[in-house]
């Protein structure tokens, strides 16, 4: 079995004592920051025999793991200083040509050390002596201790004082904070574990878990609220497993997802601590000052995947642990579910099957509808064997290109950096030794952690599963597949089903509106919010507290409606019976995590000038003689890691939901890079553009906000509009003065000013798929054909791309996608611009495809494009063709209102468009395919 932490007071005052060991401010003021990492040690309830006494190793390894072996500063005639202006905060992921670094400096630096050091020992959370003492041993008093530390400090600190936020873990890389610094040492420190023969031991092991089925899953639903539901269902027991293995390793040990400000993890901890224990004066409860809205906790965000450093000892028993803990929570929800139909009358026999039948198929579809993987990959005891791991792998292969980037690091420290400056911390045998090799395990962290990723693919394609095997062939009724997945047996369902809640009422008419054969796990989706959350949890999951829309509500505007209270279809303008599914997917995502895509060293090294402007200050200057290692990739590590983790948080915590329901859409899964919005068919691609922008972190969001908000806004009467659409109308919403840093207008420090947070930023990138569709049309149909086109979008466009798919009603559908630098989306709403203002009338997209339809090809035609001219030559003039073409639709279609120059205009968007494609049978393709878009979009808004 595995080691018991949750009753080792040691082991949760060995994470605190490491969490402590530097002072958040120690960039402010490096010669006194012992001191005040003594004094937070007292306030936090260490004995004075206790302070400053830590596992000094998990400090060394941590700060190995996040930087490199500087030179001494003094034999290198290095000077290094943080003042947060001069030199600033560096965005970890870099720029877009990682050329340039992306700083963030504060508005102005503290006015003293002090200032800073007084606000971080002001907001330390130490927890009330009563609250404490109700607690019920000495190892829950640590374990409180210590949870509050890790969750608030820094939380208390950023709304003091932003900058308390950006302060470096060191000065000489400062693209990585304090605050993960002191996370991953506390990680490490939790590594240590007694052996056989009762002495302590540090040896990590990653352990990486990832649960299934995901996107089939969510896809497979009726109603707007199945879908939420599916999402929800999966981020809530990947919660249950996060929660037993914060237990025992402690919720630090989670390197990926970041757990730092997840409502729906601090929720899981809401009864069994935060609900105990108190701060400052105990009138409020921590639970209560954490101040979560109902509709955050109810907001799907966790990954399906978590990433941990364990104690390599128990590492395999935490990983059978998490899947127990997941089983157990997913059988009682199912348990819930069923009670919850059995008890309403819907179980009982009836015809072909038996209330027994019926609940031997539901337990036996409840086991085998989980997909739970894990792998553990220890640590070997020196950064040489480290780096063999790599071995008989191709050079593509992640682990090779991982120890490539290290192989950089060591050569620069143990070949080319002179041996004076050689700093004997990092070598064997230190100061005295020969300084020829480095003696810490942390800098093969991306090496081994490559190993990990590569073995957990190897044991999903070979996971074993257990066959439905009923021994025998049955026919009848209930034979029936699930409507939803067609693969499950029907447990749920049919006309007497149906009759049976319609006479039960509430709510049970409004689950099953419809008389779908439904398998266990489509079951469970459709009440379990109702059956164990509501229940169970105190949710506020019915329809009075969080409404939830119908397709319907959405095509009309009306996000916030309730699917059970809507409005006669006669009532229903035409141009509003359209809706869009958006998919939203970051693009190599998956390489970012790897660390194929870090940033070049050149570019997070300090660099700066003294306040003179006459002294150049930093490390940059003295690594430039070393030039490969500076263009180096920077190698993954736990600080990293945690921050990229923090900027998807913060993108799906503090953007997502805000864009969205100023679009009037419905957001329905937030999980970092991935996104799930239902949004009105003529707001969706202005959403897109929307989130993009916010997940770049570019400036012109605010004013991009604010122009189609206001927009939107008088569609609405005042007591009706949605919050965040009348933030972003005022132009106080979300805001961005440095690239790939937000904040949020409506949320300050103590000092009235917005606090930034980071969000992946320009380097990285996002597609988009939409599939618009009329409100009638089958949901998971539509959410369907919205995955596709954000797969079309990277794999056809080669992502950084938005692909849109339109439903007809007759079958028809069409297709067409741009990259978003490409200008196709300015051509798209230049065209609708210039047809709502009757420049050109309704007519001009169907004559620009009648005159360029007769240039296409099909795939077999090889050598001449249509039966115009051979492809090389058409190849030369497509451009000027088409430009022609589309200049004889303008000059045709003129609109009541037409202007020249306004023709013009919509003439050059067009035409630069095009000119971004290369091909000429893709830039007849996207021509036609952006004119149909745009002809589509105009029809139904003006029916």
């Amino acid at each position: 079995m595995a080691n018991n932490n949750t009753n080792n007071a040691e082991f949760w005052k060995r994470k605190l004592a490491a969490y402590l060991h530097d002072p958040p401010s120690k960039a402010l003021d490096i010669k006194t920051h012992g001191e005040r990492s003594d004094a937070a040690f007292r306030a936090a309830g260490f004995a004075d025999a206790e302070i400053g006494s830590y596992f000094a190793h998990a400090d060394h390894t941590g700060a190995a793991i996040d930087r490199i072996p500087f030179p001494k500063s003094a034999a290198a005639n290095i000077s290094c200083v943080f003042d947060g202006v001069r030199n600033a905060f560096v965005h970890p992921l870099g720029s877009k040509d990682h050329k340039q670094p992306i700083r963030h400096p504060f508005h102005q630096e503290f006015a003293s050390a002090e200032l800073g050091i007084e606000g971080e020992q002001a907001v330390q959370p130490v927890l009330s002596a009563k609250s404490l003492a109700d607690l019920p041993d000495e190892a829950a008093r640590w374990r409180a201790r210590f949870f509050a530390h890790w969750r608030l400090w820094r939380k208390h600190a950023v709304e003091h004082d932003y900058r308390l936020g950006m302060l470096p873990a060191d000065t000489r890389l400062p693209d990585h904070s304090i605050w993960t610094h002191m996370q991953v040492v506390s990680a490490l420190a939790g590594c240590v574990q007694e052996d056989e023969n009762h002495k302590l031991v540090w040896h990590p092991a990653f352990l990486k878990f990832q649960l299934g089925p995901v996107q089939e899953f969510i896809a497979q639903a009726r109603s707007i609220r199945d879908l939420w539901s599916g999402s929800y269902l999966l981020s809530w027991l990947m919660a249950a497993g996060l929660k037993r293995l914060s237990e025992l390793a402690g919720p630090d040990a989670v390197i990926y997802p970041n757990l730092q400000g997840q409502p729906l993890f601090d929720l899981w901890w809401r009864d069994d601590l935060w609900k105990k224990v108190t701060i400052g004066d105990g009138s409020r409860n921590v639970w209560q000052s954490l101040g979560h809205k109902d509709v955050d906790l109810l907001t799907p965000n966790l990954p399906n995947v978590f990433l941990a450093v364990v104690p390599a000892k128990h590492a395999a028993d935490y990983g059978e642990r998490v899947v127990e803990a997941v089983k157990t929570e997913w059988r009682k929800i199912a348990k819930s579910a069923w009670d919850f139909c059995e008890q309403a009358g819907l179980t009982a026999d009836e015809g072909g099957i038996s209330r027994q039948e019926r609940k031997e198929r539901f337990d036996r579809q409840v086991e085998q509808f989980l997909s739970l993987s894990w792998q553990v990959t220890p640590w070997p005891a020196k950064l040489e064997d480290a780096l063999k791991l790599a071995d008989g792998f191709a050079n593509e292969m992640p682990v090779q290109q991982a120890r490539k980037r290290v192989n950089a690091i060591v050569e620069m420290a143990t070949k080319f950096m002179p041996k004076a400056h050689r700093d004997g911390r990092f070598y064997v045998g230190g100061d005295n030794g020969p300084k020829n090799e480095l003696n810490n395990i942390g800098l093969g962290w991306s090496v081994i952690l490559a190993l990990n990723g590569w073995q957990l693919d190897a044991v999903r394609q070979t996971r074993c599963f257990d066959a439905t095997n009923q021994g025998r062939w049955k026919v009848g009724t209930f034979c029936n597949k699930d409507a939803l997945n067609g693969r499950d047996e029907a447990v749920a369902g049919g006309r007497q089903w149906f009759g049976k809640a319609e006479k039960a009422g509430e709510p049970w008419n409004y689950l099953f509106k419809h008389d779908d054969w439904l398998g266990a796990a489509m079951l469970i989706k459709r009440v379990w919010h109702l059956a164990y959350l509501k229940a169970k949890y105190g949710l506020k999951t019915d329809g009075q507290f969080f409404p939830m829309p119908n397709t319907r509500g959405i095509s009309a505007h009306e996000p916030f409606s309730n699917a059970d209270d809507e409005k006669p279809v006669e009532q229903i303008p035409s141009s509003e019976k359209y809706f869009a599914v958006l998919a939203l997917d970051g693009d190599q995502i998956g390489k970012w995590i790897s660390g194929e895509k870090t940033p070049p060293f050149a570019t997070q090294l300090a660099d700066y000038w003294d306040a003179s402007h006459t002294v150049r200050q930093g490390v940059l200057g003295y690594f430039e003689k070393f030039d490969q290692f500076l263009k180096t990739n920077r190698p993954l590590s736990a600080s990293y890691h945690l921050q990229f983790s923090e900027t998807l948080s913060n993108f799906a915590l503090f953007c997502v939901r805000p864009i969205v329901e100023a679009f009037d859409g419905c957001l329905i899964y937030a999980g970092g890079d991935d996104v799930v919005a239902l949004l009105p068919a003529d707001t969706a691609l202005a959403c897109a553009q929307a989130l993009r922008m916010a997940f770049q972190g570019q400036p012109g969001l605010k004013e991009f906000l604010q122009a189609n908000a206001s927009a939107l806004l008088n569609r609405h009467p005042e007591s009706k509009a949605p919050y965040y659409q009348k933030l972003a109308a005022n132009a106080v919403l979300l805001d961005c003065n440095v690239p790939g840093f937000l904040c949020r207008l409506d949320i300050v420090d103590n000092n009235n000013r917005p606090i930034p947070f980071l969000v992946p930023g320009p380097a990285t990138d996002c597609s988009v798929g939409i599939a618009v569709a009329h409100f009638k049309s089958p949901l998971q149909d539509v959410v369907r054909a919205a995955q596709a086109a954000e797969k079309r979008a990277k794999r056809r466009l080669n992502r950084s791309a938005v692909a849109v798919t339109l439903m007809k009603r007759s079958g028809e559908t069409i297709e067409w996608g741009c990259k978003w630098d490409s200008g196709g989306l300015f051509a798209y709403e230049a065209m609708c611009r210039a047809m709502a203002n009757d420049v050109v009338s309704s007519k001009f997209p169907h004559r620009i495809v009648e005159l360029v339809e007769k240039y296409q090809t099909g795939e077999a035609s090889e050598k001449k494009l249509g039966a115009i001219e051979p492809h090389e030559e058409f190849q030369k003039k497509v451009d000027l063709v088409l430009e022609k073409e589309v200049a004889i639709a303008a000059g045709r279609q003129r609109g009541p209102k037409y202007n020249p120059d306004e023709a013009n205009q919509i003439q050059k968007s067009i035409r630069d468009y095009l000119r971004s494609i290369q091909d000429s049978q893709k830039k007849i393709d996207a021509l036609i395919g952006l004119c149909q878009t745009v002809a589509f979009t105009h029809r139904i808004s003006e029916e």
